[in-house]
């Protein structure tokens, strides 16, 4: 699993895509997006509702900084953002009203994904190609002991197989054995009693 984890980072498919139903814009709404060490972060933020206001959207740090912000976002006004993280932090997005929205509730797109920062050859092989090359050795050993174990079970049921062969042709000779006994016995009674009825001059 971590693997696939690591995979899809590297892929940059780690991602949060929705649509936020904001029922009152005149009261600033937020949400938090967690995000680990060393990525890349990128979205967007688009005003879906026609209307005549405006909107802001607004990204803080941990500390209160900010690290990316948009005033007077207008309907169907797609605005991106990128920025980096060095250390694991939780951010805060805040969507505020600028312009008097009349409508009140807005929907609003919101794109927010993170990836590995792989720019950085040191963090590309820190956080994804080292773990990547852990988990293909720790495969690898599996698969090796699968191997040994596949061998070790053939090798049993070949022994066995070999066990039961033995015990099939024993039979097989024990009841041979059996039959020529007692076609023997059958033939000597046979000659002893036509001797019998030859003697009582009974043929």
């Amino acid at each position: 699993m971590k693997f696939i984890n690591i995979v899809l980072l590297f892929a940059g498919l780690v991602h949060s895509r929705m649509f936020l139903n904001i029922r009152d814009i005149s009261v600033p709404f937020s949400i938090q997006r967690g995000v680990i060490d060393n990525q890349i972060c990128k979205g967007l933020f688009k005003l879906i509702t026609p209307t005549k206001g405006t909107i802001s959207a607004t990204i803080y740090s941990e500390d209160m900084k900010r690290v990316f912000t948009k005033d007077n976002l207008k309907p169907n006004e797609e605005v991106h953002f990128s920025f980096n993280t060095t250390t694991g932090q939780t951010y805060i997005i805040k969507l505020e009203e600028m312009e008097e929205v009349p409508e009140k509730s807005v929907k609003v797109e919101y794109e927010f994904t993170s990836q590995y920062n792989t720019f950085n050859k040191n963090i590309a092989k820190y956080e994804v190609i080292d773990p990547a090359l852990t988990e293909m050795t720790k495969f690898e050993k599996l698969l090796y002991e699968l191997s040994l174990q596949t061998s070790y079970r053939q090798r049993e049921t070949a022994a066995f197989s070999d066990s039961v062969n033995e015990i099939v042709v024993s039979i097989l000779c024990i009841n041979l054995l059996i039959f020529i006994a007692f076609a023997g016995i059958l033939a000597y009674q046979t000659i002893s009693f036509k001797d019998f009825l030859k003697k009582k001059k009974l043929i």
